[in-house]
């Protein structure tokens, strides 16, 4: 029997959570309106379309997000691993869509993975005995499809005593006919309704059951990411405040900025009906100029060697002052600073300093980004099981069974900033350990293509551990290099040596080696 109640529950509840994820994107986008006490002003300054806004609330969500990448997945069977990375991860280029998911969840609070296996039938070979039976041939799995999905078209409802459990979820969508709209309930023993509204409706009581719609996967097929249980919160929330305020103090000196070039003037004068001298194109309303040839009405009054301008029947001219620049950018400064406050993001990364003066050491940058690196520790927690939920349910579509003692590791860039010193030691000191060279590598946020050709060809332990040990040294001279070339100092011809360098060390140039010279990587 069609849960139609439960259908039009879940849309309105979808409905109540849209605004907020609407303004959740518009102040990331910076296409919030600016807020006015006074209609009179907001008529005045709204009148034409100009942009001044500076759009700071969107750095607490971009600072955590950089932060969060998956660099490698791993799992105790190697077939389990070689599935996982290419027919899941690579197929769906989820090293570019995990990264947007991801920001999604971060500046929404919610996003959606839908996961959905593919079918085909299986193909049939003609053998010498003649040809196949004549029987339809199996449907096989030919791929797994995992896709981002939006929080304004889908959302996932969960159990009031047990809020882990996913007791149903809704999604909904335009047909392109008409207002048309289609909506799909997904229920947690594996059903998906689907339903339609008529052509020229639109309305949540206007859905009507069309069918049972058939689901491979027996589940509720959504993966939720999300900054917080049950439902997340955009990051950036705190910042909305502090974002209008910016806006507001911007706005209100850039649009009184034509005053500074061009200053209000006045004339006094006694008596002044019987001012019959003046220029009126400056000092009055009424236009008793001559225009030019080109019919443009100019002023009498120009500035030139042995020029005289004529004021007659004023007693005295001025001009009004402008505003003072520093009632505006000391309440601006300390918007960016409650702003910062508010978000738990250092001051630094909303200021064109980045490094806060100098050439920033590892330590100091981590001594800063703190807090910052504790928020985004949780929300990689968070992540991290939400995305271990995708490719368990994954390896479930494609095989029968999983290993009673199977695990799956997810690594991730690390979140605290470290050089590129530090982190070539603390991978020579992984492989002195034991660990296996690839993993030691993909740990310190390497690409796994490179690390693969790197390792290509598998040198000795002792060869590793040397071209490691050079590395090392070498960014440790990298890094004085950076001083250097901050001070001034030509550095034209740097890049060029380096680059060579790190080919050798690499061993992936083509060129001969002497003879006497043992080869770094076995052709």
């Amino acid at each position: 029997m069609p849960n139609k109640q439960k259908l039009r529950d879940s849309l309105r509840a979808l409905d109540v959570a849209i605004p907020g994820y609407v303004e959740a994107d518009k102040f990331y986008k910076g296409t919030f309106v600016e807020p006015f006490q006074s209609l009179v002003m907001q008529r005045l300054l709204v009148r034409k379309e100009v942009n001044y806004k500076a759009v700071l609330s969107a750095v607490p969500v971009d600072a955590v997000v950089e932060k969060l990448e998956i660099v490698d997945i791993q799992t105790n069977d190697e077939e389990m691993t070689d599935f996982l990375q290419d027919e899941v991860w690579k197929a769906n280029q989820f090293q570019f869509v995990h990264k947007t998911a991801i920001l999604a969840a971060e500046k929404f609070g919610d996003a959606y993975i839908f996961m959905w296996p593919e079918y085909d039938h299986e193909e049939q070979v003609v053998t010498e005995e003649g040809a196949p039976d004549a029987d339809e041939p199996d449907l096989v799995m030919t791929g797994i499809v995992a896709c981002y999905q939006s929080p304004m078209k889908v959302r996932v409802f969960y159990d009031d005593m047990n809020p882990a459990r996913k007791t149903h979820a809704v999604k909904r969508l335009k047909t392109g006919k008409g207002k048309q709209e289609r909506a799909w309930l997904y229920l947690d023993d594996g059903t998906i309704e689907l339903y339609e509204t008529p052509v020229n409706k639109c309305g949540i009581d206007d859905f009507e059951y069309v069918e049972d719609v058939d689901n491979p996967t027996g589940q509720i097929p959504f993966i939720h990411l999300r900054n917080d249980l049950p439902y997340g919160c955009p990051l950036h929330k705190n910042a909305y405040g502090p974002q209008n305020q910016i806006t507001k103090f911007l706005v209100n000196e850039v649009s009184g900025s034509d005053f500074n070039a061009f200053p209000q003037r006045y004339a006094l004068a006694k008596t002044r009906g019987t001012s019959t001298g003046g220029d009126d194109i400056d000092w009055s309303g009424q236009d008793d100029t001559v225009p030019d040839q080109d019919d443009n009405v100019v002023s009498k009054l120009v500035s030139g060697p042995g020029r005289i301008w004529d004021l007659s029947g004023f007693d005295s001219v001025g001009q009004f002052s402008s505003a003072d620049v520093e009632q505006y950018l000391k309440p601006l400064e300390k918007a960016v600073q409650l702003m910062a406050a508010a978000t738990n993001t250092p001051v630094y990364y909303f200021t064109a300093d980045s490094t806060g003066g100098g050439t920033p050491s590892g330590e100091s940058v981590r001594q800063r980004d703190a807090r910052l690196n504790t928020k985004t520790d949780w929300q990689q927690k968070l992540l991290d099981s939400q995305f271990d939920e995708m490719l368990y349910m994954a390896l479930e579509l494609a095989f029968e069974e999983l290993p009673e003692d199977f695990s799956l590791s997810i690594k991730w860039k690390p979140i605290e900033y470290v050089s590129e010193t530090e982190k070539l030691e603390l991978v020579g000191k992984k492989i002195e350990l034991g660990i296996p060279l690839e993993i030691a590598f993909a740990e310190a946020g390497y690409d796994e293509d490179t690390v693969k050709e790197w390792v290509s060809g598998k040198p000795n332990e002792q060869e590793l551990l040397r071209r490691v040990g050079i590395l090392s040294a070498m960014g440790d001279a990298m890094q004085k290099l950076g001083t250097a070339a901050a001070l001034g100092i030509d550095m034209s011809n740097v890049n060029e040596i380096i680059n060579d360098l790190l080919g050798d060390i690499a061993g992936l140039r083509e060129e001969d080696v002497p003879d006497n010279v043992r080869p770094i990587r076995s052709a």
